[in-house]
């Protein structure tokens, strides 16, 4: 029972979800033209989409300078 009440919970979550973007898309559209409402409404499916790939992307750049740079220290430390 408790299984069927989280599932429509989270069915209900993404409903109203899907009606904010698409009512605020509208409302944006109203107020500011066609362009800014189509990024508004894209922004977060695109965040969705693309931010975890590019914020795994961005860790793996960091720590490979980090080892880097690690690496640099020692050989000169070393000699």
């Amino acid at each position: 029972m408790h299984h069927q009440d989280r599932d429509q919970d989270q069915a209900l979550a993404a409903v109203l979800a899907a009606l904010l973007l698409v009512g605020g898309t509208l409302i944006v559209r109203e107020l500011l033209g066609l362009w800014p409402a189509v990024a508004v409404g894209m922004a977060p499916a695109l965040a969705l989409y693309g931010g975890p790939p590019a914020a795994r992307r961005i860790a793996v750049a960091v720590e490979v300078r980090r080892f880097r740079r690690h690496l640099a220290h020692h050989d000169r430390a070393a000699g």
